[in-house]
């Protein structure tokens, strides 16, 4: 009878560990679930929408043209800033889709003679992380000319760039 007893109490753990376990189709119900939150949870309208107001201007400014992109920003709070300290054009020297590498960058151009260095973000999130931050596309070309010449950290192909923030 003991012997039975522990026949059936392996069969019954046995059943319910295969249960449980993973399979194939817990597998593509979380991919299913994942695909859903596509584009970090944004639904893909809004992304789509926000993707579409991003646009590219050449602005002639004295004997030069400057290319600006124009694009919807706001001041990280979870970096500490706030609007004010966000102005219209923003000389951009790094892109992240982590917070964290953002504020590792911002440190750097800290240290580098940036101190105003700020972090901003769009809607998808992208982080920003800004050098300077002014009212002028004339300081912002100077200050964007500069970092390009002689950056105090190594920029990624493309940086730095100017963004005109539409809400500004």
């Amino acid at each position: 009878m003991k012997a039975l007893k522990m026949i059936l109490l392996c069969g019954v753990v046995a059943l319910m560990a295969a249960s449980c376990g993973t399979n194939e189709n817990n597998y593509r119900k979380a991919y299913e679930k994942a695909k859903e939150k596509e584009s970090d949870g944004i639904e893909s309208t809004i992304y789509n929408r926000i993707r579409e107001q991003s646009r590219d201007e050449k602005i002639v400014l004295g004997n030069d043209t400057v290319d600006v992109k124009v694009e919807y920003i706001a001041a990280t709070k979870a970096a500490g800033f706030t609007p004010a300290h966000m102005q219209k054009y923003n000389v951009v020297v790094g892109q992240f889709k982590q917070l964290f590498h953002a504020k590792s960058l911002r440190g750097r151009m800290a240290d580098g003679g940036y101190p105003d260095a700020i972090i901003v973000e769009t809607g998808e999130p992208l982080y920003y992380v800004v050098a300077l931050s002014t009212n002028t596309l004339l300081q912002a070309a100077a200050v964007a000319d500069s970092i390009a010449a002689s950056s105090p950290v190594k920029l990624a192909d493309g940086f730095p760039v100017i963004i005109r923030a539409t809400n500004r």
